[in-house]
C-alpha cells in the first residue's frame, strides 16, 4: 500500500508538472511561430515583377522593382500606335515606341495583405508619378511620331486574375512637352491586361 501511495505521489509531483511545463512550452512556442509568420507578412514588400501588357492599340514589357515595403519603380518599354482619317492626310496610321519610367507607391497594399485579399504580382491601389518619353521614331502611313515628354500624376488599381495575368487601370492628368506644340495639359488613362512572368 505504501509503494502505491509513493507512485501516485511521483506521478502528482513530478510526472504531471513536467506534461504541465511541456504543454506550456508548446503553446508559447505555437504563439512564437505565429507571431514570426504575421510579423514576416506584414514587413513583406512589394514584388519584382516581369510582364508582358496588352493595351487598346500597343503592347509593351515592364520591369517593376519594388524598392521598399510599399513602393515600386516600373520601368516600361512599349510600341503603341494609332489611326484615323481627315480631310487633309486621308486615312493614316502609325506605330512607334514609348518609354515610361513611373515610381508607384501601393498604399493599400499591407491593408490588402492584413485582410487576406490577393496581393501577387503586387494586386493594389496605387498613386504615380509617371515620365512618358516618346523619341519621335515610328513607321506609319501619312503620319509621323512627334518627339514629346510627358509628366502625369496617377490613381491606379492593378488586379491579379489567377497566379500570372493581371488587369490594370489608371488614369490622371499631366503636363506634354512636344516639339511641335510646346507644353500643353495632357490626361492619361491607361487600361491593359497583361501575363507576369
Amino acid at each position: 500500500m505504501a509503494i502505491s501511495q509513493i507512485a501516485k505521489f511521483a506521478l502528482f509531483a513530478v510526472v504531471l508538472p513536467r506534461l504541465i511545463y511541456l504543454r506550456i512550452a508548446q503553446g508559447i512556442l505555437l504563439a512564437m511561430i505565429v507571431c514570426q509568420s504575421a510579423t514576416a507578412q506584414k514587413y513583406q514588400r512589394v514584388e519584382n515583377t516581369h510582364s508582358i501588357k496588352s493595351t487598346f492599340l500597343g503592347l509593351s514589357y515592364a520591369y517593376e522593382h519594388g524598392y521598399a515595403r510599399e513602393s515600386a519603380l516600373n520601368f516600361e518599354l512599349a510600341v503603341a500606335g494609332g489611326f484615323g482619317s481627315s480631310f487633309i492626310r486621308g486615312n493614316y496610321w502609325l506605330i512607334g515606341p514609348v518609354l515610361r519610367l513611373e515610381n508607384r507607391y501601393y498604399y493599400n497594399y499591407l491593408y490588402r495583405m492584413e485582410k487576406g485579399k490577393k496581393t501577387v504580382n503586387n494586386a493594389a491601389n496605387y498613386l504615380a508619378l509617371s515620365a512618358d518619353y516618346v523619341p519621335g521614331i515610328s513607321i506609319g502611313k501619312n503620319a509621323e511620331a512627334v518627339r514629346s515628354f510627358t509628366l502625369l500624376s496617377k490613381w491606379g488599381l492593378k488586379r491579379a486574375m489567377g497566379n500570372h495575368f493581371i488587369f490594370e487601370f489608371a488614369a490622371g492628368p499631366g503636363a506634354m512637352y512636344s516639339e511641335t506644340d510646346g507644353w500643353s495639359f495632357a490626361l492619361a488613362i491607361d487600361l491593359k491586361f497583361g501575363y507576369t512572368f
